[in-house]
């Protein structure tokens, strides 16, 4: 039978060992049974709350100011789990934040054996992303409250139920079977993750890279090399997800590496002259010699994978009051090292001089071919070597099912064409791949609609999220990220609710939250920094 207890944290920053929030579902026979949600105040030396964190789920320093220490919750969760394997989706995260919340606290680990739902997800089925929200929708149920722990743990057990059914298991021990994923177990400073071992005898194999890879993903191109032990996946299994994106995975640290990913590593220790591994410290060596390597860690990794946005932590507008200096600084969201943890014989970095941005469009390309369309015969709007071509007339339509229609001629479909939203009548830059995209999850295209709607449901679970963002806040945003400020696209403008801004570099117009403001233009994406 289908007995375990589904687990979700929360944290209040960056330090994975900073929870705030726990939600458990115990289940029995495939049916939850009993459930616990505390709120929780993090470990004295991780207590302090980033902005970023609060954005997602709404927790701020006031609400936990009377919970339990994380010292007194640990032995209330795990005496709710008793003998239970604890299922969680990305368990790599939250049995993180259990050890490294009780490293910070100086206690041992509890023994459990955890399985990953997003491990299982990836053997089962195809997905543009294995966020939990995108697996749950896929499974045919639906996450309405995503990065409330109580949710999340819940959405888990759909997705269990979900996977289940589709390789027809009546347990967790035939669900692993059938998918190759084995149960993880963390116990007396042991770690084994919840994985599929890999089958390669040992020796990596490179894939060949995946012809149809976003070209605007963020590892697009980019040579990358793992170190340590990975949490979530085989070294085998990285490499395969670096070729579906497009990126090189490579065994050593060497002039061509763009990416490290440090595994299991507290992330507050990537820095020179700590005791690393060897590729760790090349890494830096090159850095050092003006190599623009950039160290991430294995969060930010999957992440990249699932095509979210890797958004700096922000200034702390959703605070009363100024932050706590924490006694751990942990490394921003930006994840590119920060000056002040450079060797310091490291070279400083000028002001970048940024090159000329590519054009948003190019010019159409005649073509004798013909429409993809099953029965059309009309000719092509743009030439294709392996991908589908379409007539501009199902084009249009692509664009009128997304909500939106063309300001300019169309010219290829990752080109970044001005179009009108027929709603809201906000005018934004998308290619057409985005709008193909968002036409299969059956969501808004318009960011602007999309955001307002995302804005007001957080508001709902976040009343702290009611502030106002101010015209000259937002403004000055803009002019520090290289953005001309259009203006609000709501009355009032509140916290999380989208602007209109546009790229000074490549001119592209979009509607963003503050958050995406702050990360700067996609344009920006593959420019590293310049040294003397």
């Amino acid at each position: 039978m289908l007995n375990y207890t589904a687990i979700d944290f929360e944290t209040a920053n960056s330090y994975r060992g900073s929870p705030c929030s726990v939600g458990l579902v115990r289940v029995r026979n495939g049916v939850p049974v009993e459930t616990e949600h505390w709120l929780i105040r993090p470990p004295v030396d991780a207590d302090w709350f980033d902005p970023w964190n609060v954005r997602l789920h709404g927790i701020t320093p006031a609400m936990v100011k009377s919970a339990p220490r994380w010292k007194q919750v640990l032995p209330m969760i795990v005496d709710f789990i008793g003998e239970d394997v604890v299922v969680a989706h990305n368990a790599a995260f939250d049995t993180g934040v259990i050890r490294y919340a009780c490293a910070i606290d100086d206690i041992e680990w509890p023994d459990i054996q955890f399985l990953c739902t997003m491990v299982l997800a990836r053997r089962v089925l195809a997905l543009p992303s294995y966020r939990l929200p995108y697996v749950v929708e896929s499974l045919g149920s639906a996450l309405t409250d995503h990065h409330d722990a109580l949710a999340d743990a819940h959405a888990v057990v759909d997705v269990v139920r979900g996977l289940a059914d589709a390789q027809g298991a009546a347990d967790l021990e035939s669900l692993t079977a059938s998918t190759g994923v084995r149960v993880g177990l963390m116990s007396g400073g042991v770690y084994r993750g919840s994985v599929a071992p890999s089958t390669s005898g040992g020796a990596l194999v490179r894939a060949d890279l995946n012809p149809s890879a976003d070209p605007d993903g963020y590892l697009y191109g980019r040579v990358i090399v793992f170190t340590g032990k990975l949490m979530a996946m085989t070294r085998q299994v990285a490499w395969d997800e670096c070729a579906k994106v497009g990126a090189i995975a490579e065994d050593n640290t060497t002039k061509r590496t763009q990416v490290l990913v440090v595994g299991d590593i507290d992330p507050n220790v990537l820095r020179p002259g700590t005791n690393l591994t060897g590729k760790t410290q090349k890494a830096f060596a090159l850095q050092d010699k003006g190599q623009p390597i950039e160290v991430m860690t294995e969060d930010d990794f999957l992440r990249c994978l699932d095509g979210e946005p890797l958004v700096p932590v922000d200034e702390a507008a959703l605070l009363d009051g100024e932050p706590p200096t924490p006694a751990i600084k942990a490394l921003s969201r930006t994840r590119a090292l920060p000056l002040d943890h450079r060797h310091p014989t490291a070279p400083p970095r000028t002001e970048q001089v940024l090159s000329p941005a590519k054009p948003l469009r190019r010019e159409p390309k005649p073509t004798d071919q013909v429409c993809a369309i099953e029965s059309c015969s009309s000719t092509a709007a743009f030439k294709t070597r392996s991908r589908p071509t379409w007539c501009l007339q199902h084009i249009d339509a692509f664009y009128r099912i997304g909500g939106l229609r063309l300001v300019e001629e169309f010219s290829h479909p990752e080109d970044w064409l001005l179009t009108e939203c027929t709603s809201c009548t906000v005018q934004a830059h998308y290619r057409l791949v985005y709008v193909i995209d968002k036409n299969s999850w059956s969501e808004p295209v318009c960011r602007a609609c999309y955001w307002r709607s995302w804005a007001q449901q957080a508001r709902g679970f976040a009343p702290s999220l009611e502030l106002p963002a101010t015209f000259e806040e937002i403004e000055a945003l803009c002019n520090e990220n290289g953005y001309d400020y259009l203006g609000p696209l709501t009355a009032p403008s509140l916290r999380d609710d989208p602007h209109h801004t546009r790229c000074r570099r490549c001119t592209k117009i979009s509607a963003d939250r503050a958050g995406d403001i702050a990360f700067g233009c996609t344009c920006l994406k593959q420019i590293g920094p310049v040294r003397p």
